[in-house]
């Protein structure tokens, strides 16, 4: 009932199976970029953004009194709150 399968029939199944893992591969990556861009958007330009950092690279960061998310310092926070 089951034979030996023919070379072009393996060479497609090998590129099915590409196509799926290339296109979740490439589905994560997108959902990761694009968390990464709606979580540390502040409304500011990258200047005002690097104004907040200190030596190391980093942001100092305060709590929004309002909504209990961390803003940097610097900023407002986009609930409306004092940051």
């Amino acid at each position: 009932m089951f034979g030996i399968p023919s070379i072009g029939k393996l060479l497609v199944l090998g590129l099915i199976i590409a196509g799926v893992y290339l296109f979740f591969k490439a589905a994560k990556r997108r959902d990761i970029s694009s968390a990464g861009r709606g979580q540390g958007n502040s409304g500011g330009s990258p200047a005002q953004n690097q104004e907040n950092q200190s030596d190391s690279g980093s942001l100092e960061m305060v709590q929004c009194p309002a909504c209990k998310a961390y803003i940097p310092a610097k900023s407002t926070c986009s609930c409306g709150g004092n940051g």
